[in-house]
């Protein structure tokens, strides 16, 4: 247990050996040329080719593209700490109190009766946080692909209010009802606008949501089978 212990942070270290190596004076022109502005957005790329291999079910591509992942991670960390704005230890730091204090029920005396709780605890603690530190709550990146966009910001939603975004049967008649107006508006020829079809569009991403699916999944899935003609 020890070594293997010793093996993980050997192999951390290793990595931000690498990074040192690449960009210390002797190291590689490109790699010393980079700054965070421009590292983001191989961050982002990584991200969804690691997210890909996992939909894929691809073990091996992804632990290659998590290796990705990880390395920009702490590239970007180690640019950071050149610059003298903060270090590998305090990003740990931070995000481990954080883990801890948005886990009251793990790490605390709170209790909880369901995943649904613990979301809505998470939302609170978070929006204490900002409060406390008078910053104001952050929105959902709009960068961020629409259908996972649609399915933070319904996350989001507290469950004891906004009821009717939180309740599946109640969802499900209205996107029937939207379902039908929609058929009717094709039948009789007549156009539906933009807001119309996107309200439907949500609407079938939160009944995918409530039903315990992300909607960016499945979608992809079914294109999968769409493309192979299954």
């Amino acid at each position: 247990m020890e070594q293997a212990k010793s093996d993980r942070w050997n192999a951390i270290k290793e990595i931000l050996r690498i990074i040192e190596r690449l960009r210390s004076e002797t190291g590689c022109p490109w790699d010393r040329k980079q700054t965070p502005e421009s590292i983001q957005t191989y961050l982002v790329e990584e991200s969804h080719e690691a997210a890909a291999a996992v939909r894929a079910g691809k073990v091996e591509d992804v632990a290659e593209e998590l290796g990705d992942v990880l390395f920009m991670a702490f590239f970007l960390v180690y640019l950071y700490e050149q610059r003298g704005d903060f270090s590998l230890e305090i990003v740990c730091r931070r995000i481990s109190e954080k883990m801890i204090r948005r886990h009251p029920h793990v790490f605390g005396e709170t209790s909880v009766s369901s995943a649904e709780e613990v979301k809505d605890n998470w939302e609170k603690i978070k929006a204490g946080e900002k409060r406390a530190s008078g910053k104001a709550p952050e929105p959902v990146p709009d960068s961020l692909p629409s259908l996972i966009r649609a399915y933070r910001i319904l996350s989001r939603l507290p469950q004891r209010e906004n009821g009717n975004w939180n309740d599946l049967q109640s969802q499900g008649l209205e996107f029937a009802k939207e379902s039908s107006e929609l058929t009717s508006r094709i039948e009789g020829g007549r156009l539906n606008s933009p807001d119309e079809l996107g309200s439907l569009l949500v609407r079938l991403v939160n009944i995918a949501r409530l039903e315990g699916y992300r909607a960016e999944d499945i979608v992809h899935n079914f294109l999968r089978k769409l493309e192979q003609g299954s």
